[in-house]
């Protein structure tokens, strides 16, 4: 029988015929296992796994899996021998890894994915560095995912923009698209997990005065410190985006139509005290006029935030006229007080007239000479 040394296990074998013919790996033949398809291979790895293989047929699996791969090129063969308890330890410790880098290697379709290859020289026959290549293996798939997720994340944000641009240069009110907005603001600043939901809701209903009611003011200047920090500022997007969260700002301090004073209708302080007083105050004026003289009711009110307002406004301009007239009944007190006093004071003054008077002419009555026994 004729003797051939695989190129790839390093392995004898015979084959029928031509007794006196011996082949070295040099020829590049190699072990018919080395042809097989892989999924064949599966039926002889569940023998494996089952102990009934020979330590030499577990060998000649394994390098067959691992020459599957497409990505090992052999100058010269494995010097393993089979039946030594150092290979079969290689073989148990990376036999399922191999494995499984394989099927998630046949996963990925993408044309730009590809394996890194090695080579088998005699320096590295004993394939000490086989652990490594598996683990590199491994590592490209990783990285693949985690770059594909990246350019998915990129693609879809560039859709975003260009939908979002659509409706910028469209001329539409950002009240319109104001869920484009939310969701390309989600995607450009990297809205943490955790609160990525209620920031898209809160600038989706920046537009409306009854939920920013509703939004507490710390939360609206959250968002906004948020994007000034992760969004680059200069871009369209960026300038459309500012511009809703202030209109959310605006919209939860101008409840009551008012665009300062805020939904407590009162006047705001600020560093410039002031003239944000004196406009405060005025608009606070504005209120009170324009609020119903009777307690509203809802039925007359074409919505609930109408009714809302409604009340609100009646509810302080009740206590207005209050106030007013506190400080009437005090003035009244003041002055009558004040009118107390001059008439007391006035007596005092007249008594006081009297007594120098009286005095006056008890002096005149006296001659000289009594004025000079004095």
């Amino acid at each position: 029988m004729a003797k051939v040394t695989c190129a790839i296990s390093g392995i004898t074998y015979t084959t029928s015929y031509l007794d006196t013919l011996t082949v070295p790996h040099t020829e590049g033949m190699v072990h018919p296992i080395f042809a097989v398809q892989r999924q064949s291979l599966y039926k002889l790895y569940t023998q494996h796994c089952k102990g009934q293989l020979s330590p030499t047929d577990s060998y000649l699996l394994f390098l067959a899996f691992f020459h599957s791969s497409g990505q090992v090129t052999w100058r010269y063969p494995s010097v393993l021998n089979p039946n030594d308890s150092h290979t079969q330890t290689v073989i148990e410790n990376n036999f399922s890894s191999l494995i499984r880098v394989l099927e998630q290697s046949d996963l990925i379709s993408h044309p730009s994915f590809k394996q890194p290859s090695f080579a088998v020289y005699h320096e590295n026959s004993d394939l000490k560095h086989l652990p490594n290549w598996i683990l590199s293996w491994e590592k490209n798939i990783n990285y693949f995912y985690s770059y594909k997720s990246s350019q998915d994340d990129l693609d879809k944000l560039q859709k975003l923009e260009n939908k979002l641009s659509y409706h910028i240069l469209s001329g539409e009110s950002p009240a319109k698209y104001a869920g484009v907005i939310a969701n390309w603001a989600c995607r450009a600043g990297e809205f943490p997990e955790s609160v990525a939901v209620l920031y898209k809701e809160t600038i989706k209903n920046c537009f409306s005065k009854a939920k920013m009611f509703n939004t507490s003011l710390t939360l609206l200047k959250e968002i906004k410190e948020h994007i000034e920090l992760n969004i680059e500022v200069g871009s369209i997007h960026f300038h459309t985006l500012y511009e809703v969260i202030n209109e959310g700002i605006s919209s939860h301090n101008d409840y009551l139509g008012s665009s300062d004073i805020g939904y407590t209708l009162l006047p705001t302080l600020d560093s410039d005290a002031g003239e944000s007083m004196q406009r405060g105050v005025a608009e606070l004026a504005t209120v009170i006029a324009a609020a119903p003289d009777k307690p509203p009711v809802s039925t007359d009110y074409s919505s609930s935030l109408a009714f809302l307002r409604a009340r609100l406004a009646y509810k302080v301009a009740q206590q207005a006229v209050k106030a007013k007239l506190l400080l009437e009944e005090e003035e009244a007190k003041q002055i009558a007080k004040d009118d107390r006093d001059e008439t007391i004071q006035s007596i005092l003054d007249e008594e006081e007239d009297g007594i120098i008077e009286d005095s006056l002419q008890e002096l005149s009555s006296y001659n000289s000479d009594d004025l000079e026994g004095l």
